[in-house]
């Protein structure tokens, strides 16, 4: 999933992290003959960077960043209840992950990620939201859920 590069900073060792608009972090190194980057070198060329974008694996495996706080959490909604829009696909806004989590039953969740993340959520169970990703959820009978949002806390 392409994300877009919202600056750089250094890990413990000195090499180059880009910071994606997704708040993942991924490291951009220069190691011909394997990875051909001279740009990561250069602040200049670096900075002209800020604004494309990477290729986030951690979004297509729906991974949760580090630092995020909740900012408000949905009531929590039964098979009755459940709102129909949350059933088809639908989208998260760019800045804000969602958290589902499964209180008592179980559903289905389908993300088109690359590739596309399928699996049921049982009780006790959570599953994160990438931002922009279309989503749904699908009711396998009784359930209790709620949805977290977070956003960056820094």
């Amino acid at each position: 999933m392409n994300r877009r590069i919202t600056g750089f900073t250094a890990d413990d060792e000195g090499e180059w992290m880009a910071q994606l608009g997704c708040f993942h972090r991924q490291h951009v190194r220069h190691r011909p003959p394997f990875r051909d980057a001279p740009w990561v070198l250069d602040d200049d060329a670096r900075s002209r960077r800020v604004g494309t974008f990477l290729d986030c694996l951690l979004c297509d495996r729906a991974e949760l960043p580090d630092g995020l706080d909740v900012v408000r959490t949905t009531a929590v909604w039964d098979e009755t209840d459940l709102p129909a829009p949350l059933q088809r696909s639908h989208r998260i806004a760019p800045g804000t992950w969602g958290r589902l989590r499964v209180i008592s039953g179980q559903v289905g969740f389908r993300a088109d990620t690359d590739p596309p993340l399928e699996r049921i959520i049982a009780a006790g169970e959570i599953q994160a939201i990438p931002p922009t990703i279309d989503h749904a959820v699908e009711l396998l009978g009784p359930v209790e859920l709620c949805i977290d949002f977070l956003r960056d806390a820094r």
